[in-house]
């Protein structure tokens, strides 16, 4: 054994020693990976003159010119792209994504968080469930008080709906996951209408792809995944509001790109615009304005008002498009300003009020529903 680890530290400390007995000391290099001129050797004479310039620039050079760097450039591209091995994760900019089974990639924001929520670990604690329960039961009576509806939606992230292609070095939780435990908590102890995507898309899964495989938007459902969520959120809004007809599958036309990425337009057209942002100055509502504070007006002004409490999964290019095109006025708002909801409901006098939150952002959701002031 002592001979073994001797043999790995050598072996280790060569590892370092070789890239730094190559460097490359030679000038006007320019990398034809990275498409730009490398960075040359910093003057000496800046190591009395300008010492802080020197060390920026020695670093510059230094990253620039260690050995074996081309090599090890193409290392981290097969790594980080060509998928050697389920349990490796790459980062595209700031998100970082799970190589899964058959060349599927799986959204890891703050990863350890959803990889325990894969792995069926509470992500929401007996008394944060509790304190949701409550104020949802205080919001859904100050709604009811002002006869208006109220619906509360959670979507799901794409390992509850393709957890088979998950990486098969972290195993899954036991049935029921977490979301539908969430789900089942609230619907047994408040009164509100609350549901989740999860088994509407799991009908679908094997008939339409509802998730991207590897390419473009990786950390939400697909447009085709958008139009059953919205079918789902129908088979409520209709409760309340019968007369409006859910769109079919033959009311729309479902187009690839180069990527095979799904997207879907309604056959029939739009009769909607959206607001300038300049909508939302008169209320209290968190800047900057995002795609996730964003309102819709039809030219058909006779039909009922929605306000959306939501996220990402609510923008227009998912399921808003459908909720803008079947109401008077469509009003979505990030669920983070849930505190100022009375004044919403002031302002907009929306004929109908739904909460939506992506599985991922029970967490903040909880937070921001708890935070909400006592209502009248």
């Amino acid at each position: 054994m002592k001979i073994l680890n001797t043999c790995f530290l050598l072996l280790f400390f060569l590892m370092l020693a070789l890239p730094l007995a190559f460097i490359d000391f030679s000038s006007e290099r320019v990398s034809v990976q990275e498409n730009r001129m490398l960075t040359d050797h910093p003057k000496l004479a800046d190591i009395r003159n300008n010492p802080e310039t020197f060390v920026k620039d020695f670093d510059a050079w230094f990253k620039d010119s260690i050995g074996f760097r081309n090599e090890l450039i193409s290392l981290y591209k097969a790594v980080n792209k060509k998928r050697l091995g389920n349990i490796v994760h790459y980062t595209d900019g700031q998100y970082t994504y799970l190589i899964g089974e058959q060349g599927h990639h799986y959204f890891a924001y703050e990863g350890g968080i959803l990889i325990s929520k894969f792995q069926g670990k509470k992500f929401l604690s007996d008394k944060q469930l509790s304190n949701i329960a409550a104020k949802l039961e205080e919001v859904k009576a100050y709604l009811d008080s002002k006869g208006i509806p109220f619906i509360v939606m959670f979507c799901t992230d794409k390992e509850s709906i393709y957890p088979e292609f998950y990486p098969k070095s972290i195993k899954q939780g036991p049935e029921p996951i977490q979301v539908d435990v969430i789900t089942e908590y609230f619907q047994t102890h408040t009164s509100v209408d609350i549901f989740n995507i999860r088994q509407a898309l799991v009908t679908e899964k094997n008939k339409y792809l509802l998730y991207n495989v590897s390419s473009d938007d990786l950390a939400h459902y697909n447009e085709i995944g958008a139009f059953f969520a919205y079918r789902e959120l129908m088979n409520h809004i209709n409760k309340y509001f019968p007369q409006i007809t859910p769109y079919g599958l033959g009311d729309i036309e479902i187009i690839f790109n180069e990527n095979g990425t799904p997207y879907v337009i309604l056959k029939s057209g739009y009769t909607y615009k959206k607001f300038d942002s300049s909508f939302f100055d008169n209320i209290d509502v968190k800047r900057p304005f995002t795609d996730e504070n964003h309102a819709y007006e039809n030219k058909n002004s006779d039909l009922p008002v929605v306000l959306v409490l939501g996220d990402s999964y609510a923008q227009e290019y998912y399921i808003g498009k459908y909720i803008a095109q079947q109401f008077g006025k469509a009003i979505f708002i990030n669920f983070t300003n849930l505190s100022n909801i009375r004044e919403y409901i002031n302002y907009f006098k929306p004929d109908i009020v739904i909460f939506e939150s992506a599985e991922r952002e029970l967490s903040r959701f909880a937070d921001s529903v708890i935070g909400i002031p006592e209502l009248p």
